[in-house]
């Protein structure tokens, strides 16, 4: 299993290195510096993990008494879209995982 840990540092001392290299025009010499490749890498599962619990912190927030227009103003998208991105979330973990989410439900 990998560790968000590990997926950001990937991305932070490539991202690092990358800034210091062009302002220095060299590569710093101290510690091996992971690839472009590597930090793309990283940072595509790392995306897409913290994309799929961001569910739970719009349930967290909705059951703290957040509005849909907050949230959305959060997400930079539409109502609509936050909406039904959340409740296609919620469907699979009814289909593919068999949970219950009816609370989940709930702050809708």
């Amino acid at each position: 299993m990998t560790v968000l840990r590990d997926l950001l540092a990937t991305w932070e001392n490539w991202s690092a290195n990358d800034v210091m290299s062009r302002a220095l025009a060299h590569a710093p010499t101290e510690a091996p510096t992971p690839s472009p490749l590597d930090a793309l890498r990283d940072s595509t599962e790392l995306v897409a993990l913290l994309t799929g619990w961001q569910w739970q912190a719009i349930y967290a927030a909705r059951r703290d008494g957040a509005s849909w227009a907050e949230i959305t103003a959060v997400l930079k998208v539409s109502t609509e879209q936050t909406r039904n991105d959340y409740v296609e979330v919620l469907n699979r973990q009814e289909r593919i995982l068999g949970r219950n989410v009816s609370a989940y439900r709930e702050v809708l």
